[in-house]
């Protein structure tokens, strides 16, 4: 994924995390993905799947293309 693009995306989880008063370990639970892996897509470190993205989305009741709206 692109990297500009892959920020965006890490600033839009943690803004609607913090907006949602989330921690990074409610996200990943919610989400049920691992903490770590939560913290690396925050960051931009790691690339994100179709399916990961899926279910941070459903984490914030947002369908998947409410979410990608930025």
């Amino acid at each position: 994924m692109d990297k500009i693009l892959l920020k965006k995306l890490a600033k839009r989880i943690k803004e609607l995390r913090k907006i949602n008063n989330y921690t990074q370990d409610d996200l990943a639970h919610l989400a049920q993905i691992g903490r770590s892996t939560l913290g690396n897509i925050e960051t931009a470190q790691n690339d994100i799947t179709f399916s990961k993205l899926n279910s941070i989305a459903k984490a914030f009741n947002m369908s998947l293309a409410e979410f990608i709206d930025f």
